[in-house]
């Protein structure tokens, strides 16, 4: 049945006639809907306070105006070991360093793909994505791996953030007009690969303007500090003035230390006490048709060619909850992956249904289940943040006597400056958890044996996902 104007008049007099409606017209169309919504009485309870937190605190970074969050995720897992080990009071490695290498070896991943599929029809489904948006900031934890296994890490004083790492718009523009062109010329070569080297040097050399040249080899300098001496209260309360100020001055005398000829390699097999492999991504993918405890990979999604493919073990949502709690009670940070745009009330630095549901505003109630939400398009991994702490409640059973262990809150390392009531930090609610997280990386010795052997197995054991399926969205 066609619209027509008599039935759109109806609408517009029964919205005319209703007072609240035209109300919350006038108020709507004068301000972002999203800030017009918090609930007050959850607002109040809101106290940010965790009964188990990861330590050293980490000043929360800044990925500033680029899509860098899964790199500055996978980092900021890390760095906590290296502020311990070498008694460091904040410490980041080079997130552009990271970002550098991954374009460069995202641009030839992704010719490479072109070549593959040269024979393939320019408007299929697979080509097409292909060539949407080849040269994203986005990515995964396995190409993270990829990147530190094969260049190493560098601190980030020695090699620190250009404009347009921080500010990517106009290098990813660039790059996706070169790529484009020359996907063109490879699918209409004889002999695409003699051609694509020459290719994959003009990249570099865009990469090394616009990033800097990356360092080969370079001297670390640093800083030792007492981190038990700054962090916890003195046990002598009465303490002077000027017996405080010689105590910081003792500590800030502490010589700093230099490490000369290091290459981002062996700075970080000989200075990084971090094995990559010991960590494992696992997904929660409700889909019928993907059966939990199975191994999966998603077709063209990955950064290197000779790296690992991107893999998962796919488990319940309650397992994996289970799993980054062991992982925090043993001081370990979590990657983890969600959809971080939905109910992210952004003064409060929360992601609370409860806090915040403009839809409300508009008596819009949504059906859709996390299974729905993934086949309709409604949801996907859109961002890469830590899990740093938790709220644990200890429950008594009345009936079998029995204690047991639930979370309401979680304490997140974000990667958007350190502003908010936490500094940067923010606050995810339990049931947030449960709807919008998609993937965490825990480390494999939390896995029950079972889980191990999965994993084990299905590294060469899996289900190849389409290259459009959302759990191939990179973050």
């Amino acid at each position: 049945m066609e619209l027509n104007k008599k039935t759109v008049s109806q609408w517009n007099n029964q919205l005319n006639n209703n007072n609240n409606e035209k109300l919350l017209q006038n108020i709507i169309t004068k301000n972002s809907i999203t800030k017009l919504y918090t609930n007050r009485d959850v607002h109040q309870k809101y106290q940010h306070i965790f009964s188990n937190k990861v330590t050293p605190f980490a000043k929360a970074t800044n990925q500033a105006s680029s899509g860098r969050c899964w790199l500055f995720a996978g980092l900021n897992v890390i760095r906590r070991q290296m502020m311990e080990k070498y008694k460091l009071k904040d410490f980041e490695f080079s997130q552009n360093y990271l970002f550098f290498w991954d374009k460069l070896e995202r641009f030839n991943y992704n010719l490479e793909c072109i070549i593959e599929t040269k024979n393939e029809n320019l408007n299929s489904q697979l080509v097409q994505h292909l060539l949407t948006d080849p040269t994203c900031d986005g990515g995964q934890w396995d190409m993270v791996v990829n990147l530190i296994e094969k260049y190493g890490l560098v601190p980030k004083c020695v090699y620190n953030e250009s404009y347009h790492s921080s500010n990517s718009d106009e290098l990813n523009s660039i790059l996706t007009k070169l790529f484009r062109n020359n996907a063109k010329i490879l699918r209409e070569s004889t002999n695409p690969r003699e051609l694509k080297n020459n290719m994959v040097k003009e990249a570099y050399n865009i990469l090394c303007k616009f990033l800097g040249t990356p360092p080969e080899i370079f001297d670390w300098i640093y800083e030792p500090y007492k981190l038990s001496d700054s962090t916890k209260e003195s046990k002598e309360s009465k303490e002077s003035k000027e017996s405080k100020e010689s105590k910081e001055s003792k500590e800030s005398n502490i010589p700093p230390v230099i490490i000369k000829n290091l290459t981002p390699l062996s700075f970080y097999k000989e200075y990084v006490d971090f094995n990559c492999d010991d960590y494992v991504s696992l997904i929660n993918d409700p889909r019928k048709e993907h059966p939990y405890n199975k191994m999966y990979t998603v077709k063209y999604l990955g950064n290197i060619v000779e790296g690992h493919k991107v893999r998962y073990l796919n488990l319940d949502i309650n397992t994996m909850k289970q799993l980054v709690l062991n992982n925090i009670k043993n001081n370990t940070p979590v990657w983890f992956g969600c959809d971080v745009g939905k109910s992210l009330h952004n003064t409060e630095c929360a992601m609370d249904f409860e806090l915040t549901h403009h839809l409300q505003l508009l008596n819009i109630e949504l059906s859709l289940t996390k299974e729905d939400r993934l086949n309709f398009k409604e949801s996907l991994m859109t961002h890469a943040m830590v899990i740093t702490g938790a709220n644990i409640q200890k429950n008594v059973s009345s009936i079998t006597n029995t204690e047991n262990e639930t979370v309401d809150i979680w304490q997140i390392e974000n990667s958007w400056s350190d502003k908010g009531p936490l500094q940067g930090y923010y606050t995810m609610t339990d049931k947030w958890f449960d709807e919008y997280v998609y993937e965490i990386v825990v480390h494999k010795k939390y896995l029950t044996p079972e889980q191990q052997e999965l994993y084990k197995t299905g590294i060469e054991n899996y289900t190849v996902l389409d290259t459009w399926d959302p759990m191939g969205s990179l973050a």
